[in-house]
């Protein structure tokens, strides 16, 4: 599964709507697909991050797609130490 970097940015004009949402809890629930993996939030900022894995990067575009209204982002894919290390030694860099 490819794993993807998820980071936003919440103008403060929406705050108290995505904040609504977020306590309301149905918008948090991942779509079968799609795993979240972890998601961290600037102390006292209204930027965060998520690390998501799927297969399908169409269900990752669906579930941000609920959130466009109110966030900005940027998608990054991502490889963790473990899969880098694995190309290292791949190509004799290890």
């Amino acid at each position: 599964m490819a794993k993807y970097m998820v980071a936003w940015d919440l103008p403060p004009e929406h705050r108290n709507e995505a904040v609504g949402r977020f306590m309301g809890g149905s918008a948090m629930e991942m779509p079968d697909g799609l795993a979240l993996l972890g998601r961290w939030h600037a102390v006292g900022g209204v930027i965060g991050w998520s690390v998501v894995e799927t297969d399908d990067p169409t269900i990752l575009a669906d579930w941000l797609l609920i959130w466009t209204d109110l966030f900005t982002y940027d998608v990054t894919p991502v490889l963790a130490d473990e899969e880098y290390g694995e190309l290292f030694q791949k190509h004799g860099l290890g």
